[in-house]
């Protein structure tokens, strides 16, 4: 990464922003590289994905099943009105990028621990999930789910740690000032990833 300041390591941290981020973007080899974004979850360095049975994706990881992938969580939005009035604007975010060997799963009782796996990220209040019960009884047969095995990952947090000292502080300040729908969310993130501010 060309940013050092913005390199996030801890694996942790990576795993909870994973299984945070909705959607992420598939990058599979060909003439045009073919980008696919779809839903997710990751456990045990591996990414989980399930989909329909036929089209060009199969096709392509036939020839190649080597893939990237890649995902993001947008913060607040800094604009030129910040830092009275001077700031050059950009994002806060956490994104993800990560190469890896795709496969497919066939074996069921895998197949269910995927869908529970998946069904689980984006429902967590759904406590009583089971494949084995109500409209999921057979689903894993008829259902595409492969999975990702990493072997490359890096993360990016970018959240004004290389800004300086007081240009750090006023943009704490003016994003409490305008209380936007993220800007709460984003001064927390601040304060975590900038430690050498605190």
């Amino acid at each position: 990464m060309r940013r050092s300041d913005f390199d996030c390591k801890d694996l942790g941290i990576i795993a909870e922003f994973l299984n945070k981020i909705e959607f992420g973007t598939l990058v599979i080899a060909d003439s045009i590289p073919y980008a696919i974004p779809l839903s997710f979850c990751y456990e045990d360095s591996k990414i989980y994905l399930h989909g329909a049975k036929a089209g060009r994706k199969h096709a392509l990881l036939k020839e190649n099943p080597k893939v990237s992938f890649s995902c993001a969580k947008p913060y607040a939005y800094i604009p030129s009105s910040f830092l009275n009035h001077t700031m050059i604007p950009t994002q806060f975010f956490f994104s993800v990028f990560l190469e890896g060997q795709f496969f497919v799963v066939e074996d069921l009782e895998e197949k269910r621990h995927i869908l529970t796996r998946l069904v689980q990220k984006y429902e967590p209040d759904n406590t009583q999930m089971d494949m084995q019960r109500g409209q999921f009884v057979g689903k894993e047969r008829g259902t595409f789910v492969a999975k990702i095995l990493i072997s490359h990952l890096s993360a990016k947090a970018k959240f004004g740690q290389n800004l300086k000292k007081e240009d750090f502080e006023q943009i704490l300040q003016d994003l409490e000032n305008r209380n936007g729908k993220m800007d709460t969310e984003t001064i927390k993130m601040m304060r975590s990833f900038s430690l050498k501010y605190q």
